[in-house]
């Protein structure tokens, strides 16, 4: 494994080691950011069986020559951008992938590129995390600026297309309002939840359902985002949100992630579906 800082970021001399590979795989390159700051790193085992909380012991204390790490509004206080390097640096040979560093700490852990003992010989999933407008995948969320054809209408956005969904079918002329009030996603969703008593009774029943109606549209009409979804290879995918527990992973990290979840379903479809 070598690890190789940036320059002039980081002004740290080189530090290599060459232990016996124990995948017998070629070890690949990789480009390693926290946020302002950057490593190299040489290794054989792919990042997907990393332990992305010990990334950091990569990385040296701020106060050694180091710019300091911008933090986000995200809670997750520190992501990695992992990028295999091709022959020539100017052409990775993969999307950059966004992994979380976990919040807890371990005694005595293992080292960040060796698969964690307790996991299973394919090792975690990368995590990649979307929610906020200025960080990594923002056009996974469905406030993104894209609109969407349904049934010969265009919606501003998927918002408003999923929040019309409360209401088609059963007043019509709400759902026309959700879509031609604003062309503002947050303002669909706060016109949704004027009209608690005329979204359709079963709602509950196929909100999910219409999440993923949703969604397909979108990235079937969009080819850059569906080719950045495609790209995510079989990730976790992660709405970072703090306020809603339901569609994301809510504030304390544990919530359902609905939305995430539907965007890996829509993966695999497009992937069957040949895109």
């Amino acid at each position: 494994m070598s690890v190789l800082t940036s320059q002039p970021l980081l002004q740290l001399p080189a530090v290599t080691t060459t232990p016996a590979s124990p995948t017998g795989n070629p070890p690949v390159r990789y480009r390693v950011e926290e946020r302002t700051r950057t490593i190299y790193v040489t290794s054989d085992i792919p990042p997907a069986q990393w332990n992305s909380r010990n990334l950091s012991n990569l990385f040296p204390p701020d106060g050694q020559g180091a710019q300091p790490v911008q933090r986000t509004r995200s809670k997750v206080q520190t992501q990695y951008i992992i990028t295999a390097e091709a022959e020539s640096p100017r052409e990775p040979r993969s999307a950059p992938a966004v992994l979380d560093r976990e919040r807890s700490c371990q005694s005595n852990p293992p080292s960040p590129l060796q698969p964690s003992p307790n996991r299973s010989p394919r090792g975690p999933r990368t995590r990649i995390l979307f929610y906020h407008k200025h960080d990594p995948h923002y056009g996974f969320t469905n406030f993104s600026p894209h609109s969407v054809k349904y049934n010969g209408k265009v919606y501003p956005t998927s918002e408003h297309l999923f929040q019309s969904f409360k209401f088609q079918g059963y007043r019509d002329d709400l759902a026309e309002h959700i879509r031609l009030g604003s062309p503002y996603p947050s303002m669909a969703f706060s016109e949704a939840r004027r009209f608690p008593d005329h979204v359709r009774p079963d709602w509950k029943k196929v909100n999910i359902r219409m999440m993923d109606e949703a969604i397909y549209h979108k990235f079937t009409q969009h080819n850059d985002l569906r080719v950045e979804l495609l790209a995510t290879g079989d990730s976790e995918l992660v709405e970072d949100s703090d306020k809603d527990s339901f569609w994301g992973i809510g504030a304390d990290g544990k919530g359902s992630n609905e939305l995430g979840k539907a965007l890996e379903r829509l993966r695999a479809r497009l992937r069957r579906e040949g895109w």
